[in-house]
């Protein structure tokens, strides 16, 4: 009888224990770092988005420790090169999630990586921020997985048309697409073309052109557009500079209305002489300096302190993402994944763009996308976009109830 009554007592003190426990783990934790293992696409094909995103995590880390850190901890940055393929992104991932142990795990964008890379933040319960653009994304990844960028194909395909069709509507109703064959390209001129269609019936798709990624040579494709004589020209280029450059000696920007969303937009023109800049033409992205607001200065202002240079999109989308988890653990109070977690869901956070709002029922954020018109500065000598049209794109995003229906 005395043996069951200390049991008794041992099993009431359970809970206590636990508690002991668990504050003893996170004593021991608090002098230790925040520990965010990256993995971008820092060589191959799309090393110039890895570059900036890589940039902008340790920029965000830098500023982060300057301030005292996380909790009060150090932020440390694991940094590893996808290699802009999705074997060593998934090798990456269990490296730095089985092996090196990271409170949490980051991405950079590229689409065909992040749902492989999802699925082991999912099997090591390990929160995972990623900023690539494929919509199934949120459906495929788990709970586990966040994407407050949602500059996603669909976003980028939807804003870019009704500003054509709210804007650029006059000029014709003749359109012709030019994108990089692959996931991103196809997909983004597919919600482009459904939603012109749906909205204006009266609309034709006269020609399309799919140069891969590692093409070169573009006058082909120029031709084309030249011959079909479109109205619109829709693109959607990893990297535009060939194809502004190599389209500017048959003057196709004064022939045709370009439109573009946000890759091959406003970061290229920086890029261009002024005889290869596409007078006129709509561009996207994200306009360090027509985004107002002091923590965007304070951004710009850093990344030229670093890096003597202004951010790039893909810079913002991966400050966007760190910028969200440090305010998801800081409102948690700790690092714990399931705590943060709840954080996230719902949360609203003053990002770099402005207050951002990540939905709690599929952990997508509310950033909006910027179109404005090409031009020529003779004073700095240097192009840029004009006449900045900031779009929400939230409103592209699928309901709750369309979410459920396929991750119930």
């Amino acid at each position: 009888m005395g043996g069951k009554r200390r049991a008794c007592r041992l099993i009431g003190c359970l809970p206590f224990l636990v508690c002991a426990i668990a504050a003893a783990h996170s004593q021991g934790k608090s002098d230790q770092p925040v520990r965010i293992g990256f993995i971008g696409e820092q060589s191959g094909p799309f090393s110039f988005f890895g570059t900036q995103t890589t940039r902008a995590i340790k920029l965000a880390a830098t500023q982060a420790n300057r301030q005292g850190g996380i909790l009060g901890r150090k932020v440390e940055i694991l940094d590893r090169d996808s290699k802009t393929s999705v074997n060593d992104a998934v090798r990456q991932a269990r490296d730095l999630l089985f092996s090196q142990h990271v409170d949490f795990l980051m991405h950079s964008i590229n689409s065909a990586e992040c749902v492989p890379i999802a699925n082991v933040a999912r099997q090591a319960k390990t929160i995972m921020f990623s900023a690539c653009a494929n919509d199934n994304f949120p459906v495929a990844a788990g709970k586990y997985a966040f994407r407050v960028p949602n500059i996603v194909t669909h976003t980028q395909g939807y804003a870019a048309a009704d500003f054509v069709l709210h804007t650029l509507k006059p000029i014709g109703k003749r359109y012709y697409t030019l994108a990089n064959d692959y996931a991103y390209g196809r997909l983004v001129v597919a919600a482009f073309r459904k939603r012109i269609l749906e909205r204006d019936r009266g609309a034709q798709f006269v020609g399309e052109s799919w140069p891969k990624a590692t093409e070169n040579d573009l006058t082909p494709y120029i031709t084309a557009i030249l011959s079909a004589k479109p109205d619109i020209v829709f693109t959607a280029l990893g990297v535009g500079v060939p194809f502004w450059q190599q389209s500017a000696p048959f003057g196709l920007s004064r022939k045709v209305q370009i439109v573009s969303p946000v890759w091959g937009g406003s970061d290229d023109l920086q890029a261009l002489s002024k005889d290869a800049v596409p007078t006129g033409a709509v561009l996207g992205g994200f306009p360090w300096y027509g985004i107002k607001g002091p923590v965007n200065g304070a951004f710009v202002n850093l990344s030229r302190d670093v890096y003597d240079k202004p951010p790039a999109a893909a810079a913002y989308l991966e400050y966007i993402s760190f910028q969200a988890l440090k305010a998801g653990i800081e409102k948690a109070k700790t690092t714990e994944s399931e705590a943060v977690i709840r954080a996230l869901e719902g949360l609203t956070f003053n990002s770099v763009v402005g207050p951002v709002t990540i939905r709690a029922f599929d952990h997508q954020g509310t950033t909006p996308l910027w179109l404005g018109t090409a031009r020529w500065d003779p004073g700095l000598k240097l192009s840029f976009i004009a006449d900045i049209h900031q779009l929400p794109t939230d409103r592209y995003l699928p309901t709750e109830a369309e979410f459920k229906k396929h991750r119930p």
